[in-house]
Parts: C-alpha cells; structure tokens; sequence
C-alpha cells in the first residue's frame, strides 16, 4: 500500500490500533483531522494566519483533496474566526476522510446500520513501519525533521494519538514535541485548546 499524501489520511491510519483492530481516539479523531487539514494547507501556502485567524491565501484552486476541499471552501465562504474555531468544527471530517481511505482500499469499512462501522486496515505492516520512523524522528534534531512529518508528530501529540505517541512519551519528549510544534504555526496549540474544551463539555454534560 501507498501511504496517501494528505495529513489528515496519515492521522486516519495513524489511529488506527493495529492490536484491537479497531480506529481510536473517537472523541477527539475529528478536531484532529480537521486540524491536519489546517496545517496541509497552511503548509502549502493555501492559508495564512492574520492576527489569530485562519485565511485563505489568494489561491483557492480545488487541490483534488476531498477534505482539505471542503475546509478551504469554508475558509472562503464564511467570515475569519480563529483556528480553534475552525477546529471545533471537525467531526464531519472522519467520514470524509474514512470514504477518502475506502476509495484509495487503504481500509475496509463494514457500514453497519446501529453499530459503529467496522473499519480493517489493508496493509498494517506498511502503517506501523511508517508509525516507528515517526518515532524514531523525535530522537533526531528538530531542525533536521521534514515539516510535514513535524506537522504530523506535533498533531497527534496535541490531539493524543496515543497509538502514535503514548502519554509517557508525550511526556518524555515534550521539549522536541513543543519545537515541531513551530512548523504548524498557531495550528497545534489551537488544537490542543479546542480538544481540552471538548474535554470540560464531556465532562459537564
């Protein structure tokens, strides 16, 4: 299998615990993605932060991504708001990208009508090789990490991919995690705001 291009593809299967068979973080797989779609963008120069808000650039031609698509079309269509604004907005992303996945047969979804789809990777070898040279980047010099894979490290440390990072982990390295961080601009932080927001509206409701 080839490991698709987007951010948000690479989370997707990123989550996905290869022991239980089964795609984690639920609560929160969504502000991720939504996220991931962010920082595709921003890294491509689609989009740019203005005092505190998302923008898009001046090119707003389609990238042939169903998520990132629908993400800039809606930086265009509404009025600025901040990027953890943007973020909160993330649920509707997991069956975008998860029809993105079953189209390219990265994964197999068995839609079921009361349960949760059942959703199998394709090629879990080629997932967890990719899993450990993501690991093994936050041993390198920050300077010497790719910024989209920094970008990819740094979302699911802020967003608790713990299938990626475990919590022990995100502790160990918090220092380099902090430093890739800078390569998603304002986009990490705005995540870890907006899950630790959804976490107080579980909590109280």
């Amino acid at each position: 299998m080839t490991l698709p291009e987007s951010l948000p593809a690479r989370l997707y299967l990123l989550a996905y615990d290869t022991e239980k068979n089964r795609v984690t973080a639920q609560s929160r797989l969504g502000l991720v993605l939504w996220a991931a779609a962010l920082a595709d963008l921003y890294l491509a120069g689609r989009v740019t932060d203005e005092n505190g808000k998302a923008r898009v650039t001046g090119d707003r031609r389609p990238t042939g991504d169903p998520l990132l698509d629908e993400v800039l079309q809606q930086l265009a269509d509404h009025r600025p708001r901040s990027w953890q604004g943007w973020i909160a907005r993330g649920q509707p992303a997991v069956r975008t990208v998860s029809a993105q996945l079953e189209a390219g047969l990265c994964i197999r979804v068995e839609h079921r009508r009361i349960l949760p789809d059942r959703v199998e990777l394709r090629d879990r070898p080629a997932v967890q090789r990719y899993a450990d040279e993501l690991r093994a980047e936050l041993r390198r010099p920050a300077s010497r990490t790719e910024p989209r894979t920094a970008a990819v490290l740094a979302l699911a440390a802020r967003g608790e991919i713990s299938t990626l990072i475990s919590r022990s982990e995100r502790r160990e390295h918090r220092q380099r995690l902090d430093e890739l961080a800078v390569h998603t601009g304002p986009i990490a932080d705005a995540l870890r705001k907006a899950w630790r927001d959804r976490q107080a509206q579980m909590a109280s409701g």
